[in-house]
């Protein structure tokens, strides 16, 4: 059969948003993709096909280019077996419902399909994993660049929460398309960053990832990480061409595909409410409420911003009955001194007396405020 691959559409002004509440607001162009469908190709031995007597296997046609490359197959010949297909597998296995959402919300956006195992890269899809760097979560977002993309505070992080981290990663994902108008630039600029890759681009005579790679002006982790990708991708897509131990992609798309995955009831709260003591008045799991809700970091909503709780599908109304009768906590607020702060004038701010916020602090009344100072404030 003729190799079929994916070919970008007419322009279209898209939103990664699948739910309004999940994403931030998201405009621009980029072409916009084909949903993945399952195109096939028979290949002969002497292809990419490990075994040299099997003819005729099935072949998925990936969307990005460069599979075929000696780079990428290192790196599947280090995952079809051993230590690191077992990870692979384990990764794939455990997230699978998960894998789901993300590849919904993919599709929908009209980006490579390939995507779907970018965090098997970032994190083997641990939500919690952490790195060496500080870099957090499914997709790996480091402090210094969760803005404009997610909220991070000293009572919520939103790169715990891998559904807004994953709307988040495919934001920046597309930011970076739209810069570099090149789908393996764009994503080794998620590894290395835009401002890394412009410089390299700037040294480059051909603006192509495997060329900057061959002239080595892109830091080694990020020569590597897109062949991992490739790799990654190309195994789990191609489970059976390569024969190798990994969930077979196309068997869950359809037996997962309608299930709804993403699919949550929310509730807006403008105070601190303790997650398990909703979790109690609503009677439902404590361990299944604090799962959707992650992002809350002391286990309670933020005390002075609003906060969106998510909630089991159907369970809107309970959770309105239970709000009605539980108090919201008194949490201190944590308070940074700037510049012209008084006690007095933070006082009349928060309409609290100097003499609680000096008792919460150890502090004498007549203290003199550094800029930067950290005060906590009681609750009124």
């Amino acid at each position: 059969m003729t190799k079929q691959l994916f070919v970008p559409a007419v322009l279209l002004s898209i939103s990664l948003c699948v739910t309004s509440v999940e994403a931030k607001s998201y405009t621009g162009e980029i072409p916009r993709l084909h949903p993945y469908i399952n195109t096939t190709e028979y290949l002969n031995s002497q292809s990419l096909h490990p075994n040299p007597d099997v003819k005729k296997i099935m072949y998925n046609s990936l969307y990005l280019t460069g599979y075929e490359r000696e780079e990428v197959e290192a790196f599947r010949k280090v995952f079809i077996k051993g230590t690191y297909n077992a990870l692979l597998r384990d990764s794939l296995e455990q997230a699978m419902e998960l894998r789901l959402f993300v590849r919904k919300a993919i599709q929908n956006a009209g980006l490579p399909p390939e995507l779907e195992y970018l965090p098997v890269v970032e994190s083997y899809y641990k939500t919690t994993a952490k790195s060496r760097s500080g870099a957090l979560g499914l997709w790996q977002f480091m402090a210094n660049s969760v803005k404009p993309f997610l909220e991070l505070n000293d009572f919520v992080d939103e790169r715990l929460d891998p559904w807004k981290e994953t709307y988040a990663a495919l934001n920046k994902l597309s930011d970076n398309y739209r810069m570099f108008n090149d789908w393996l630039l764009a994503i080794a600029a998620y590894n290395c960053g835009a401002g890394t890759m412009k410089r390299a681009l700037d040294k480059a005579e051909k603006k192509d990832f495997w060329y900057l790679c061959e002239k080595e002006l892109l830091p080694k982790q990020t020569r590597d990480y897109v062949p991992k990708l490739l790799a990654i991708a190309d195994l789990s897509i191609n489970s059976d061409f390569y024969e190798a131990d990994i969930p077979f992609h196309q068997e869950e798309y359809e037996t997962l595909y309608d299930e709804a995955n993403g699919i949550f009831d929310y509730i807006n709260v403008d105070k601190p409410y303790s997650i398990k003591q909703l979790a109690q008045e609503m009677r439902v799991d404590t361990q299944t409420l604090l799962y959707l809700n992650p992002s809350f970091i002391e286990g309670y909503t933020h005390p002075t911003k609003e906060s969106t709780i998510r909630l089991p599908k159907g369970t809107l109304e309970s959770a309105q009955t239970a709000l009605e009768k539980i108090k919201p906590l008194e949490i201190p607020y944590k308070y940074k001194v700037v510049k012209g702060d008084t006690l007095w004038g933070i006082s009349r701010k928060y309409k609290v007396s100097v003499k609680s916020i000096c008792e919460l602090n150890n502090i004498k009344e007549n203290a003199v405020l550094s800029i930067g100072k950290i005060l906590y404030i009681p609750p009124k």
